[in-house]
């Protein structure tokens, strides 16, 4: 087995950035992680605002019926 010491200076280069890359690949899945739960918690925030909204439209829609057929209504 070689001794360290024995590589030439310029074999460091991608010995350290292949050891540099595999650390911040997994430092970006283990932070990936962290982003997918807040995603998951806007994505349940947001879907209840627009269940909220579909309902604010369906009563403006039922209004707006009753509107119609009053004026439907007027001779």
């Amino acid at each position: 087995m070689p001794e360290w010491t024995s590589f030439p200076w310029f074999a460091w280069i991608p010995i350290l950035g292949i050891v540099i890359w595999g650390i911040l690949a997994m430092t970006g899945a283990l932070g990936g992680r962290k982003n997918d739960v807040q995603l998951a918690k806007a994505l349940e925030e947001n879907a209840a605002v627009n269940k909220a909204l579909l309902d604010r439209l369906d009563a403006i829609d039922g209004r707006l019926g009753a509107v119609e057929k009053t004026l439907n209504d007027i001779p």
